[in-house]
């Protein structure tokens, strides 16, 4: 999603003719949505095994100009291999825990990203605390480094703006912090458990050309981004988070090449047309205007997420809705101005992590 883009969406009609997806019963496991069980049926995006060339791109992705999901594209592969490493947890039920890798910790620790922080975070019914105050709390208690020290009383006073009245509704933060935050809830989720767990904890559209040489190398500028097109770059982003991680409902007027490095994501994807008109509908319900290129604080929380994620990740989703599973290795093709939202599988508070490019 770029942040500040002018909007002008063209309908178009949508075709639903290769296959179609059975929605699967209720399962926590699934879908971070927590879905009821239905027996519609979800339009799938067109799918092909990579990895293929700029050719063969051009001619299933751009001249059709509809989603394409390219299984096992492999783009950003250095990132995959690098940036992520394993450790075993004694004395936890987790056995092992993912890790920022030394590579990419390394040279980025003190690096300031923007991050969004949703709070509450999910937790059983019954449970009553903030798994982000304890956090706060562990960082001050067990990681004596100065950073650590800082970034506790950094986070309070963040996380202060929202009052202490527990709220049911999402509550939503935008601040920037060092990448050493992500590094050390990963640290503290892997001797958790699951509702224990920080999560919705991301590092969202954060410019690759910001990241160190070394690792804006590993994940290099695909041919495909190069060559398919003109030639021109709009822009790239890495997105790092503890599940569950969402995007809402939104286009972009450039297309996306959006390629998955760990974990997996679902994306729900309409055409202009359609998709413009949904986000009309939320609005005019609402009885509001709003942008759909800005990731506003609006459509992060309160009644205007609600509605939106009724609309798009329920059974109340438009009946020519795709949804697309995007696993690691994965690449997926949107067009410009083609609506989407994004979620995580999972919801436990693992690592997620995609990045992107738009282009032309």
């Amino acid at each position: 999603m770029k942040t500040k883009s002018a909007l002008h969406s063209q309908p178009l009609t949508m075709r639903c003719t290769l296959h179609q997806i059975p929605r699967l019963p209720f399962t926590r496991s699934r879908r971070t949505s927590f879905l009821p069980a239905s027996n519609r049926s979800l339009c799938a995006a067109r799918q092909i095994q990579g990895p293929i060339g700029v050719e063969e791109f051009r001619k299933q992705a751009m001249e059709k100009n509809e989603p394409l999901l390219i299984k096992g594209q492999q783009e950003a592969s250095q990132a995959m291999t690098k940036w992520f490493e394993f450790h075993p947890v004694p004395r936890t039920i987790n056995k092992t825990a993912v890790a920022l890798s030394e590579h990419f910790t390394h040279p980025f620790d003190v690096k300031m990203v923007p991050y969004e922080l949703t709070v509450p975070t999910w937790r059983p019914r019954g449970f009553d605390g903030d798994n982000v105050d304890r956090f706060i709390s562990w960082m001050a208690k067990t990681q004596t480094s100065w950073p650590h020290l800082w970034l506790s009383s950094y986070l309070h006073d963040i996380k202060q703006q929202l009052g202490d009245e527990y709220d049911e509704r999402h509550r939503f933060l935008r601040f920037e912090a060092p990448i050493s935050l992500m590094s050390a809830a990963l640290r503290y989720n892997a001797v958790k458990v699951s509702f224990q767990r920080v999560t919705q904890l991301y590092i969202a559209q954060a410019p690759i050309s910001d990241l160190p040489t070394t690792l804006q190398d590993d994940v290099a500028t695909p041919e495909i981004v190069l060559k398919a097109g003109k030639g021109d770059v709009y822009g790239s982003s890495i997105w790092l988070g503890l599940e569950p991680t969402y995007t809402p409902w939104h286009c972009d007027p450039n297309p996306n090449y959006f390629c998955q490095i760990y974990g997996g994501k679902v994306i729900r994807i309409l055409p202009p047309g359609l998709g413009k008109s949904l986000f009309r509908k939320v609005q005019a319900e609402l009885g509001q205007t709003g942008s759909s290129t800005i990731r506003g604080d609006e459509m992060m929380q309160g009644e205007e997420r609600t509605l939106l994620t009724t609309k798009v990740w329920t059974e109340e989703a438009p009946e020519e809705m795709m949804e697309v599973d995007v696993s690691q290795g994965d690449s997926l093709f949107i067009p410009k101005r083609w609506w989407h939202s994004v979620k995580s599988v999972d919801y436990k508070g693992d690592l997620n992590g995609s990045v992107n490019w738009w282009f032309r």
